[in-house]
């Protein structure tokens, strides 16, 4: 009996056995002869249904291994345009994850993948990427979603995921955009879409992304970048139920950007970054920049921390730009440098509500470097790097005063330093060109805030032209520089042939030797801008006059030996005033003006060229009275201090020509001949040296004096005659008062001999403390000039011997 069931039990082991095997073989057989064939069918029918042609060279399916190869995949638009070629993938299941309910992946491998990604060009509307079309022609033949069935939570795994010697064409004929981007690779590990715990709601894994050497052109920008090497590393956790972490490690050529992000449920993000040696190279060419600019070097290292929640940013952190070096193109001398610029301890926030606000403990920039050029058409390199098209320009121009000063931003910086650093200044629009250095520059603000009012103070100091120095100090409002200062600027001992360029372009000549000092305070409140430039000039010696001199050749060997002093020393101070706001505006324009004025002035108008610069007034020069050889005593103050001044010039003689206006001094002339007779008539007497006042008619002894002049120029009878036919009161006496100012006869001869006696008065007055300069003043012929609101202007040459 037991041999019998034993002999039974081996029978049915062995069908069972035989059973499987005849299922399996059946299976693989299927699986290679049958399956393949009626997949691609399936794949190609479901192809045209959405438009689209997906075809494949060979298909290879491992059942017992669950391993799927796919040769030779294509896939096709109508337009015969290639949206992906993929030489080889494959996909690996496992039996273990099957068997518990969940779609776990052994591997997923893509080999040399070619992705296009082309817009398709569309007539009166933006066209559409060709991906963009697939996912729409898909979306279109799914079956509806059936909204009453349950949602199942399907648990999805990866080990491996990887794509190895891929290609990505883009293309937008609409912008001219065609680049091409090769050998990338990609590799994830371990991903998921559930947690640890097991729960259905992210995702995990680890990632890398190696896009090896990239070069291609930012759409929009027409801006170029390139990269020798770029790799994006990282993973991806649930560290809560609410929170998924991500870590993003960027390789980017020789620097390294690491960074992990926290993203909430409640749209919030905070992350860490930490960047090391990261170079600005690449990322140069996308400034802002009319001409290209190149940078030789320049590392970045910084720790930021980052907090983005309902629309409102955070950054804080240190941040370290090192060795930095940026050239224009075409140029060998850098444009910037330094050696190490470093910004500590900042915080930026941007709200919506509040605006933004930038709070940094210290900014500050060592061995920084500068190179500041004008070109020959007056514009410097920075203008021509960086100002806006004139279109644009005058579009800010329209918008509303409001709309341009209006700001929500908040500055608020403790300190800002500069270190031991240097300028290049060249002027080439100057023949011979003008270059100057500044170095060992140093500067410094502290409480630099815009808030309205607030004033951050400034000290500075350096080194110019090799060895004269400049220092200054003290307050400025960031929130609008030019219209609320108060600064000090000193320049010593800077040597006056560094600037020899600019004299031989606006006076004509050079300078041998000599230092000047400059001491300036320019002080501005809401816009109003006063400016005090004191200029000592020591030992200066003229050089050579420059050959065919085209433009107003000043004269400065006048100008110097009337200005100097015995210790041949020239002290001049020029002040200067206007309003900022103006669009004429120049403030160096205003000082090269009044030096200009001095200048040129210095022969033929004395006193209005050096009057204020030596403390005697008379902006308007010297003028004597209308009608009369008469100047009031602020004028013949003048003339004695310029009387002083003129002994102390051994070297210098003065011309005075006389002067009269034909027609101001006609009236005026016979209003002074009748009002004297009066006045003499009445008894009173006027000396020579004041101007004859105006007869007070209600006076008695006046009016006698009045019928007396009258008589003597009119004639009695006329005056009989007045009397009689005129009432007694003021009209009679302001009647016969004009009427003896017509009578006066006023020849040229007359005005000729008054314009003289002016001539003769004013010597009068500068010799009167120096008799010694009466050989060194002569009288040169008279002068018809036009009176001004002073009265008629004195003319005056100064010579050197």
């Amino acid at each position: 009996m037991i041999s019998f069931n034993l002999s039974t039990l081996r029978t049915y082991l062995l069908r069972i056995a035989g059973g499987f095997l005849a299922f399996v073989f059946l299976f693989w057989g299927a699986c290679h002869l049958w399956v393949p064939g009626a997949i691609k069918n399936a794949v190609e029918t479901y192809g045209k249904k959405i438009g689209y042609e997906i075809a494949y060279q060979d298909l290879s399916i491992s059942p017992l291994r669950l391993r799927v190869e796919i040769d030779g995949l294509r896939l096709i638009d109508r337009q015969q345009g290639k949206l992906l070629e993929l030489k080889k993938s494959v996909v690996m299941l496992k039996w273990s994850y099957l068997m518990i309910g969940e779609v776990g992946f052994d591997e997923i491998l893509f080999d040399e993948p070619s992705v296009e990604l082309e817009k398709h060009a569309a007539i009166g509307k933006a066209g559409d990427w060709n991906w963009q079309e697939l996912i729409a022609a898909i979306t279109r033949n799914a079956p509806p979603a059936d909204p009453a069935a349950p949602k199942k939570n399907i648990k999805i795994s990866v080990d491996e995921f990887k794509v190895s010697n891929a290609s990505v064409e883009i293309s937008d004929p609409s912008k001219k955009l065609n680049e091409q981007l090769k050998s990338l690779s990609i590799e994830l590990l371990d991903i998921a879409n559930y947690d640890k715990q097991g729960n259905v709601n992210g995702v995990r894994g680890q990632y890398g992304f190696n896009l090896g050497a990239l070069h291609f052109t930012l759409p929009g920008l027409n801006k170029k970048i390139s990269f020798k090497h770029l790799a994006i590393k990282g993973g991806l956790d649930n560290p809560a139920p609410d929170v998924i972490g991500a870590q993003v490690d960027l390789e980017i050529d020789d620097g390294r950007v690491n960074s992990h992000w926290d993203l909430k449920s409640d749209k919030s993000i905070a992350g860490r970054i930490q960047i090391d040696n990261l170079s600005i190279v690449p990322f140069i060419g996308l400034l802002p920049a009319n001409k290209e600019l190149q940078a030789q070097g320049g590392v970045i290292q910084s720790t930021l921390d980052i907090e983005l929640k309902g629309g409102d940013l955070t950054a804080s952190g240190d941040l370290h730009l090192l060795d930095l070096d940026l050239l224009e193109q075409g140029q060998k001398q850098s444009l910037i440098k330094w050696k190490s610029g470093d910004l500590n301890q900042f915080i930026y926030r941007s709200s919506k509500q509040s605006g933004s606000s930038f709070i940094a403990n210290e900014i500050s920039v060592h061995q920084p470097a500068l190179q500041f050029e004008i070109d020959d058409k007056g514009f410097s390199n920075f203008r021509r790097l960086f100002s806006k098209p004139s279109s644009e320009a005058s579009d800010v121009d329209k918008l509303p005063p409001t709309a341009k000063h209006k700001s929500s931003f908040i500055l608020d910086i403790k300190a800002l330093k500069l270190r031991d650093g240097e300028m290049q200044f060249a002027d080439l629009a100057m023949k011979p060109n003008f270059k100057v250095k500044l170095r060992n520059f140093n500067a410094g603000f502290t409480n630099v805030s815009n808030l309205p009012g607030h004033l951050a103070v400034m000290t500075l100091d350096g080194i110019l032209a090799e060895s004269g120095s400049v220092r200054g100090n003290g307050q400025i409002a960031f929130d609008d520089p030019r219209r609320n200062n108060d600064v000090t600027l000193n320049f010593k001992n800077v040597p006056l042939n560094a600037f020899n360029p600019a004299v031989m372009t606006f006076a004509g000549y050079q300078i041998a030797s000599g230092r000047v000092n400059l001491n300036l305070h320019y002080s501005a409140k809401d816009g109003e801008l006063k400016g005090s430039n004191q200029i000592v000039i020591k030992k200066i010696e003229l050089g050579d006059e420059v050959p065919d001199f085209q433009g107003k050749k000043l004269p400065l060997g006048l100008a110097i030996a009337l200005l100097e002093d015995s210790d041949d020393t020239i002290d001049v101070t020029i002040n200067i005033a206007g309003n900022v706001d103006s669009p004429e505006f120049s403030a160096s324009g205003l000082v090269w003006q009044a030096i200009s004025n001095v200048l040129t002035n210095v022969a033929t108008a004395p006193f209005r060229a050096l009057g204020a610069l030596l403390g005697m007034g008379a902006n308007d020069g010297v003028n004597a009275v209308l009608g009369e050889a008469v100047y009031l005593p602020p004028d013949q103050d003048r003339l004695e201090k310029f009387g002083d001044f003129l002994a102390k010039k051994p070297n210098a003689t003065l011309e005075l020509a006389g002067t009269y206006d034909p027609e101001a001094d006609k009236t005026a002339f016979a209003r002074a001949t009748a009002d004297l007779a009066i006045l003499k008539a009445a008894g009173i007497n006027i000396s020579s040296s004041d101007p004859i006042p105006a007869p007070d008619l209600s006076d008695a002894k006046v009016q006698s004096g009045l019928k007396s002049a009258y008589a003597k120029y009119v004639g009695r009878i006329k005056l009989g005659q007045r009397l009689i036919t005129l009432p007694e009161g003021a009209a009679r006496n302001e009647q016969l008062h004009l009427e003896l100012i017509a009578s006066i006869p006023v020849t040229d001869e007359d005005l000729r001999t008054l314009a003289k006696n002016r001539a003769k008065l004013a010597q009068s007055f500068m010799v009167k403390s120096n008799p010694v300069l009466n050989d060194r003043i002569s009288f040169g012929e008279v002068k018809a000039v036009s009176a001004g609101k002073e009265g008629v202007p004195l003319e005056v040459e100064v010579r050197i011997k």
